[in-house]
């Protein structure tokens, strides 16, 4: 069976150099096999991946997905999964190369190669736990909660990928790769800035909607972060690609999406980030509301909307197709 794996924390604990000043920790976690599977064909960890990193943030939401395979028959598959402090400098550049990278397929069996280092030895360790694949996708949520000893929690959200298969576009699943571009128009600012002359500096969030099928339980996970763009109320973000599989599950007509946007604060931590709006979406509707007068045309723009469910703005989709 071929599964997801997705990662959150909170309250990590703050082991970044200038604490003192306000800086906060980078986080960054990375997956491999844990011990007792086994199946490793070479001495030492197989590595299955490691996450984007989310600088100045104790509570980080990765949208790293793996997909590995668990082997239902043993119903055994142990994970070891560790959580570092980058010392690496913050870019959007960095982020934007890590999305771009993380489009591609990187399906590890247990019996793989080894790969190399996911990390820098002077990233000092936050935490580490065990988990084993058969246990989360048995419980309600498949989310499983654990302490990490350094201080605060990691979230392990494990599900069946729903493998895609091949068949035509208006079937129920659908491989290959989604690539969009969208930009934000007439973004409500609520940024007053000096002298009320400042802008707000918007990124969006798309994310996927799990739904436990037994118990319910509904999440929303976090599979796309764009740059921010500064002092702007109508941004041009740059483009994008993601894997159907990941983004959902090869079901283009009715796995629900939503987009968010989001006011960075700049010199302070992501998990204060003023939220604007959101509109929710699948990948076909979106594939419908390609613009076609224009990149400022308001005719088939999605539409924003806060709490209220007033309009804070418009989201103009630019490109929207499977490839």
């Amino acid at each position: 069976m071929r599964v997801q794996v997705s990662l959150r924390a909170e309250k990590l604990d703050n082991i970044a150099k200038g604490r003192w000043r306000g800086k906060k920790s980078n986080p960054y976690g990375t997956v491999s096999l844990g011990e007792g599977s086994g199946s490793t064909s070479v001495a030492g960890t197989v590595d299955f991946g490691k996450t984007e990193i989310i600088h100045n943030n104790l509570n980080p939401k990765w949208t790293k997905i793996f997909l590995l395979e668990h082997d239902e028959s043993q119903s055994w598959t142990p994970l070891k999964i560790t959580i570092y402090d980058s010392r690496s400098p913050s870019t959007d550049k960095q982020t934007d190369d890590f999305n771009r990278q993380n489009t591609s397929s990187l399906l590890i069996r247990a019996n793989s190669i080894q790969l190399p280092s996911l990390y820098k030895s002077s990233d000092p360790m936050m935490g580490e736990v065990n988990v084993e694949v058969g246990e989360i996708l048995g419980m309600e949520g498949q989310e499983l909660k654990l302490d990490l000893e350094h201080g605060g929690c990691l979230y392990v959200h494990i599900t069946e990928s729903i493998e895609s298969h091949n068949q035509t576009r208006g079937g129920e699943h659908t491989t290959g790769t989604f690539h969009c571009h969208l930009r934000g128009l007439d973004l409500e600012n609520i940024e007053s800035g000096i002298l009320g002359l400042g802008a707000i500096d918007p990124y969006f969030e798309l994310s996927k909607k799990y739904t436990h099928p037994q118990s319910g339980i509904q999440r929303w996970i976090c599979v796309y972060r764009s740059e921010h763009i500064p002092n702007i109320i109508n941004p041009y973000w740059r483009p994008f690609a993601i894997e159907l599989e990941k983004l959902c599950h090869g079901n283009l007509a009715s796995k629900e999406l939503k987009i968010a946007v989001w006011d960075q604060q700049n010199g302070v931590a992501r998990s204060a980030d003023r939220w604007l709006g959101e509109c929710e979406v699948t990948v076909e509707w979106l594939m419908k509301c390609v613009t076609k007068g224009g990149n400022a045309s308001r005719e088939d723009a999605l539409c924003v909307r806060d709490e209220k469910q007033e309009e804070i703005g418009l989201i103009v989709v630019l490109k929207a197709e499977i490839l």
